[in-house]
């Protein structure tokens, strides 16, 4: 089952709401479909309420029980709200709109201290972000309209090393596993290193520098947050890397000589995140 972000399922609610205009709408069925609770969503009407967007209209039958409600949309004039986003939308086995698909569990460190491949979930998020940029631009909406709260810039960053193509490791670091028969390049620098760094939109320098691996990064922060951009470029020899933006792949990957006939790798991923 497809769950939408909280605003992805607001701008669901409202225009259910706007098909449904002054009916009865059974919202614990809506909740239902939406796989939320009858609090959340009494909440999300709430808020919408108090937003000005929609009005309750409570309805009573000749004896005084009271029925289901009513409810109207009061926005500003349209045939929808926001990016457009509806139910059936949400339930299109092909997913046009671009609705996220996956489970977050299975993309989390296993307690058994296995990994992920967290290439996989890079892959999914750079195609449901293109899936939406093609549906917003096929319903004439806005790109801003798909912008989720871009409160901060995320930079995931790998750094190994690995033999260059055709050239093979020296007889001296081969060792066997014993337990698999296996061969392995023993030389340091062979596992990965990751990491993560963060900043806070509101709070970033027009431009910023940080360094990774000896490698010195300095990052101009353009667009608006409803269209944020993050050029990347050396400064000291007037190099441009990337420019990382909401709707990118969004992958920086660098590849340099190291000794031993082997390449240093160092690979950035950039995302635009709520938290």
């Amino acid at each position: 089952m497809r769950k939408p972000t909280p605003e992805e399922r607001k701008e669901i609610i409202v225009n259910y709401i706007i098909a449904h205009n002054g009916k009865y709408i059974d919202m614990l069925a809506l909740a239902d479909k939406l796989c939320i609770s009858e609090r959340l969503m009494q909440m999300t009407l709430k808020s919408l309420r108090e937003e000005g967007l929609i009005e309750v209209v409570h309805t009573f039958s000749d004896t005084g029980k009271q029925l289901k409600n009513k409810y109207r949309y009061i926005g500003a004039p349209g045939g929808r709200y926001g990016a457009g986003l509806t139910l059936d939308m949400l339930y299109d086995t092909e997913n046009k709109a671009g609705f996220r698909d996956w489970d977050w569990e299975d993309y989390k460190f296993k307690r058994d201290g296995s990994w992920y491949d967290s290439d996989d979930l890079d892959d999914y998020k750079i195609d449901r972000r293109y899936l939406r940029r093609e549906y917003l631009k096929r319903a004439n909406i806005d790109e801003s309209y798909g912008v989720r709260n871009a409160n901060f810039f995320v930079i995931r960053y790998s750094s190994w090393i690995s033999n260059k193509d055709n050239k093979p490791t020296p007889p001296n670091h081969i060792k066997i596993n014993h337990l698999t028969g296996e061969t392995y390049d023993d030389r340091p620098g062979s596992y990965s290193s990751d990491g993560t760094k963060k900043y806070e939109l509101e709070t970033l320098d027009k431009i910023f520098v940080f360094a990774l691996f000896g490698v010195v990064f300095a990052a101009e922060y353009n667009g608006e947050k409803d269209n944020p951009q993050i050029h990347l470029f050396d400064s000291r020899i007037d190099e441009d890397y990337i420019t990382f933006s909401y709707w990118g792949d969004n992958i920086l990957h660098l590849v340099w000589d190291a000794d031993d006939d082997r390449e240093n790798h160092l690979e950035l991923i950039g995302e635009f995140t709520s938290k």
